[in-house]
């Protein structure tokens, strides 16, 4: 019964939209509880789904986005290409595992996917919601940094220590690399851990390009700015630094690549030619993922009598991995065996590839929507960065970066817990960017929503 205590997070929600409306709703209260809680803190409902603290958050504000931003809704190419693989996941794991779990995991993918997405692309409409929102993003990731310290210390993040009593069943799991814990904090798995950091680092830098941490900066990171004066370093380079640390503390080095490559594609933005800087960027990553497979090839394939290290095991592992499920995905190629039916090979039970375990568990056809999903929110993005005046940091630039590190980190984990609604968060965040009367290529007309109680005119508080 004490794991009824998720709901808590609904009635936050709904006090802070009847008191503050909708925007103060998602930056106070469900961007916080989505951050800091993990995500198999849940209640188990007979007969029902079982949302967790972010499902219970965010149930009241898309009651409200549903109600108040209709008549701004459109249906364009993402919302098709989302509807398509919303409905085509759901459609086949109700033929592989009943109606029950395809209705949970229906429930899943409104919550945590669709959900996201409709915030991202309607309540994140205005320049000031920009900031807002990734100043948010990176201060939580600013109080997260003391806890990683904890966590490395202690191997347990101190959220586990504190909320265990509350979800028994809940673990924290540990993965130790040289010695030492690798962090995840609230994220289930310390390369989904860096994945959010590096997501997190790139909206940081975007606000730095911007100015926003040059500016008099008050409440925590007020705190935080006035109590490191001693550094004699400006604000957004202690940021930096309190995040290059925390992904380092993950040991993960599938999104260190991912997050090295994101960045290369976000700085394409700042150069003044950017067509030029963005065919030299294309042409290197090419090339530097072939050197990549014939090194890496040559780094798991052992010499006579040598052994190799225990990083190439990892990786080998992962490619012996594919090899021996192969067979099972092509049993089932269109349908899968189901989320979580599918079979498992003694040792080899984890998937560490997002795309090859969609495939396994839903048939070819879901990576294949998916990696359709992502390709178009990458091309779309960069069109649109290169729209941007010159001078000027472009914001799809940096989330065309985010995209790509993002997908160059699921070839080697699962995609999971937050990770997957940050994703969809910012998918619709980037189509929300797209589509204001402001950037001139907008496909509504720039008609004044009307504004409900609880919708009401934004203000910056906490942060």
């Amino acid at each position: 019964m004490t794991s009824y205590i998720v709901f808590l997070a609904t009635l936050l929600s709904l006090h802070m939209i009847a008191r503050r409306g909708l925007t103060q709703a998602v930056l106070l209260v469900w961007i916080p509880i989505f951050l800091a809680f993990p995500f198999n803190f849940f209640v188990t409902i007979p007969g029902l789904p079982d949302p967790n603290l972010m499902q219970a958050a965010i149930l009241p504000i898309l009651v409200v986005v549903l109600r108040d931003k209709r008549p701004l809704m459109q249906f364009g190419r993402m919302e098709m290409l989302l509807t398509i693989y919303v409905v085509f996941r759901v459609f086949v794991d109700f033929i592989n595992r009943g109606y029950s779990d395809a209705q949970n995991y229906a429930f899943y993918m409104l919550s945590s996917l669709i959900g996201p997405y409709l915030i991202g692309r309607y309540v994140i409409d205005k320049r000031q919601m920009d900031i807002a929102v990734a100043r948010m993003f990176v201060l939580m990731f600013v109080i997260f940094f003391p806890m990683f310290v904890y966590e490395l210390k202690f191997w347990v993040s101190p959220v586990y220590k504190l909320f265990n009593m509350f979800f028994p069943g809940a673990g924290s799991g540990l993965s130790i690399r040289y010695g030492v814990a690798r962090t995840a904090g609230t994220f289930e798995h310390p390369i989904l851990a860096c994945v959010m950091i590096v997501v997190v680092y790139r909206l940081h830098r975007w606000l730095t390009w911007l100015g926003e941490w040059d500016k008099p900066q008050r409440n925590w990171l007020g705190w935080l700015d006035k109590n490191t004066r001693w550094m004699r370093i400006p604000l957004a380079a202690k940021i930096s630094i309190l995040l290059i640390l925390m992904a380092i503390m993950t040991i993960s080095r599938g999104p260190w690549i991912g997050g090295l490559i994101g960045a290369a594609m976000t700085a394409v933005g700042n150069f003044k030619n950017r067509k030029k800087w963005l065919v030299i960027f294309a042409l290197a990553l090419v090339m530097g993922g072939g050197a990549g497979k014939v090194a890496l090839d040559s780094y798991i394939t052992p010499r006579e009598g040598e052994v190799i290290s225990g990083e190439a095991q990892t990786m080998l592992y992962r490619k012996e991995m594919i090899d021996r499920y192969k067979e099972f995905m092509y049993e089932k190629m269109w349908t899968g065996w189901g989320l979580t039916t599918r079979p498992k090979i003694a040792g080899m039970e984890s998937i560490d590839n997002a795309f090859f375990l969609m495939a396994l568990q839903h048939g070819v056809p879901a990576p294949a929507i998916f990696l359709t999903i992502f390709l178009y929110a990458i091309i779309s993005q960069i069109k649109f960065g290169l729209k941007a005046p010159p001078g000027e940091p472009p914001l799809g630039f940096t989330f065309a970066g985010i995209y790509l590190a993002a997908f160059i980190s699921f070839a080697t984990v699962y995609m999971g817990a937050h990770t997957e609604p940050m994703l969809f968060l910012l998918l619709g965040w980037g189509e929300s960017i797209k589509n204001r009367p402001e950037t001139g290529i907008t496909t509504r007309p720039a008609t004044t929503p009307h504004h409900s109680g609880s919708n009401a005119p934004f203000r910056r508080i906490l942060y």
